[in-house]
């Protein structure tokens, strides 16, 4: 029997890639364990043509990501050379960024610290009803990492980001969607069935379409000097010259679906 109650897992249904954080003893609260087999999972993601949309979640439905584990910062903070080499969400976040698929963070429950880091490098975030998204590094002495401040203003702009973190306060999911921290928000026993039907739409689109405009979207977030104008330029070449625009041609001449292969 596995025993192992702190764990990331990967789950395959088709086109899509699940990756499924449980700590279920701590509202699946992030590990440094976890983190280690979320980013083998998530390479693993990366190097496979068969897997077109990303989506993450927390086991069961009372969390998405709880945070870090604090229980074991002493072990992992406190000390400044454990820290230095430590793996943590932000390692997570970095490799979602770098990810040229679609990334969805689906949300039960809570969405804090650490876990609002990762669900803000996904491209979009689905909530329930039931959802709190806060990050609460003022109630905690903690400086939030500058990229990850980066990716929440961007989101909300810098006066909503100052207000979420000098309080430390949790938003419903109402507000979040309100000021575009989610993206859609459904009833806890819908979330699921929608954000899957989502992304099976997104999984039949062209996907080199897809991860041009991931790409080339986020390289405006850059300024003009430091974009790679040669990459950005590629990925357009290589989509007017596809397979996948021949057939979109011929699929709209034939009057059916068109079946993108992503060549």
């Amino acid at each position: 029997m596995d025993t192992q109650t702190e764990r990331a897992t990967a789950v395959r249904d088709g086109a899509i890639g699940w990756l499924i954080f449980e700590n279920s003893a701590r509202l699946n609260a992030i590990s440094e364990q976890m983190v280690d087999q979320a980013l083998q999972i998530l390479s693993d993601y990366a190097a496979d043509p068969a897997v077109r949309v990303v989506i993450l979640r927390g086991a069961g439905d009372k969390a998405f990501i709880s945070g870090g584990d604090i229980s074991k910062f002493e072990k992992t903070r406190f000390d400044p050379a454990a820290a230095a080499t430590r793996r943590s969400a932000d390692d997570v976040r970095k490799k979602l960024i770098a990810l040229d698929k679609p990334v969805i963070a689906m949300i039960h429950g809570y969405c804090l610290g650490g876990g609002m880091g990762i669900a803000l490098a996904a491209d979009l975030r689905f909530g329930s009803t039931t959802s709190e998204l806060g990050i609460p590094a003022a109630l905690r002495g903690i400086a939030y990492p500058l990229p990850g401040l980066k990716l929440l203003v961007d989101l909300v702009g810098p006066s909503v980001a100052k207000d979420m973190m000098m309080s430390g306060r949790r938003l419903k999911s109402e507000e979040a969607l309100r000021i575009g921290l989610l993206n859609a928000v459904h009833s806890p026993d819908d979330l699921e069935q929608q954000t899957l039907a989502y992304a099976r739409g997104v999984a039949a689109n062209a996907p080199l379409s897809i991860r041009a405009s991931k790409v080339c979207i986020d390289q405006l977030g850059l300024d003009d000097a430091a974009r790679d104008h040669a990459a950005i330029q590629r990925m357009i070449d290589e989509a007017a010259n596809s397979e996948d625009f021949k057939e979109s041609t011929r699929a709209f001449m034939e009057k059916r679906k068109p079946v993108f292969r992503g060549k």
